[in-house]
């Protein structure tokens, strides 16, 4: 089971458009074993996957000990992907574990332990905020997606959440996504900088702008289901051979 949180500090990124269009690419295209986390109070990804409730159960319930994960994660109505939801409550999970004076940035790492025969991958859609709730994240990921926006200040919040997330993971596997590229001269030019300056930390693919993103956004449903043949599910698709191959 491998475990890959997708992160950024800086919003309008494509930071769940990624979380959910790989989650749907690996279990309905590639017949894995999906969990997608929710490790986000906007519950964006939980929206995408049908599974909204904002009275409902999820990962608040786990980080805060009152319930097992197997009692909290949901189906969805894709095959081989289920979610562990969330919603707003995920405000107060993080108040209260961030006055805690145990240890609480390992309770998702634990949990997930328990269902590693069940999953081939766990992809978790991170908050803006380095927060208890995406501390948990990080603690119990493999691999760290930050996608960064062509042309847009997202490569600030890449090097930010770079810099925070060595103190605490310095062997965690981090590589950068570049999203909303276009065929502009400047975007081209972003691009071979950050391929410069990141290499083998950066995918080889970049994630091409497209209107059907906002479209799939709007009518909560997955990139991939949305709009099959469109240039940025393409590109998302070599994403995933990226990663299996590695």
């Amino acid at each position: 089971m491998k475990v890959i949180a997708v992160s950024n500090l800086k919003g309008g990124v494509g930071k769940t458009i990624t979380a959910t269009s790989m989650s749907y690419l690996l279990g309905v295209e590639k017949n894995k074993k999906v969990l997608v986390v929710d490790a986000d109070q906007q519950a964006n990804s939980t929206r995408t996957f049908g599974r909204f409730d904002p009275e409902g159960t999820g990962i608040m319930q786990l980080l805060e000990g009152e319930n097992q994960i197997t009692n909290l994660i949901q189906d969805t109505p894709y095959e081989n992907i289920h979610i562990l939801p969330s919603n707003m409550y995920l405000v107060r999970t993080n108040a209260h574990l961030m006055f805690s004076k145990d240890n609480q940035i390992d309770h998702l790492k634990e949990a997930l332990e328990e269902i590693r025969r069940n999953y081939d991958y766990v992809i978790c859609d991170c908050g803006l905020i380095l927060d208890m709730t995406v501390l948990n994240v990080m603690m119990a990921a493999d691999l760290l997606i930050i996608p960064v926006k062509a042309g847009g200040y997202g490569i600030e919040g890449a090097e930010n959440l770079q810099e925070q997330i060595q103190e605490i993971r310095p062997d965690l596997d981090t590589k950068i996504l570049m999203t909303m590229k276009a065929g502009n001269k400047i975007n081209r030019d972003t691009e071979e900088w950050m391929k410069r300056n990141y290499g083998n930390r950066m995918f080889q693919t970049a994630i091409r702008r497209s209107v059907v993103v906002e479209k799939a956004e709007t009518a909560f449903m997955p990139l991939p289901e949305f709009s099959k043949r469109s240039n940025p599910v393409k590109d998302y698709k070599e994403v995933i051979e990226e990663i299996i191959k590695k």
